[in-house]
């Protein structure tokens, strides 16, 4: 049995900006109306024949939504961008692959330093999956399981699908 979740529909977005540190045009900061669909796939199970309640896997997903929403997505771990804190602010500095450095400064709390190397959609993707999968075995629920899909939506028709097999 597979349920789904329509990011449009379920009202799964966020609303951020990022860099793609490196990338020709995606190498400034921009941002996107992202949107993200999630599916799981197991055997209903329990007192109700569930995979998964729906309010339970809608809570999970608003709640990585929210921490992401109007904030610029940092990639902590990219290889070629280091940071510091001093205060309020946290400091970023890029080296290009000419050598230049590209440096930023803004308040932490406009930030949210994911531990990735990369905001890619692909990334991001990733990062959902792994999220959705933790707080659904932290809540004992994943035993049913066999498989979580999630798609990262840069906007309608552009995104990143990862699938994550439990089984």
């Amino acid at each position: 049995m597979i349920l789904e979740l329509n990011g449009i529909y379920a009202g799964l977005r966020f609303s951020a900006a990022h860099i793609v540190f490196g990338h020709d045009s995606c190498g400034v900061i921009h941002g996107h109306s992202y949107y993200v669909d999630v599916k799981l796939s197991g055997e209903p199970s329990g007192e109700f024949g569930f995979v998964c309640d729906f309010k339970i896997l809608k809570q999970i997903v608003k709640e990585l939504c929210s921490e992401l929403d109007h904030k610029l997505l940092v990639p902590r771990d990219h290889e070629n961008m280091e940071y510091s804190m001093e205060g309020d602010s946290i400091y970023l500095e890029y080296v290009e692959k000419s050598g230049n450095v590209k440096k930023y400064m803004f308040p932490v709390e406009d930030i949210n330093l994911l531990p990735l190397k990369s905001t890619t959609a692909e990334d991001l993707s990733i990062y959902f999956t792994n999220y959705i999968e933790d707080k659904l075995q932290k809540m004992d629920l994943e035993k049913s399981i066999e498989w979580i899909e999630t798609t990262v939506n840069e906007g309608i028709g552009q995104g990143a699908r990862y699938t994550l097999h439990l089984k």
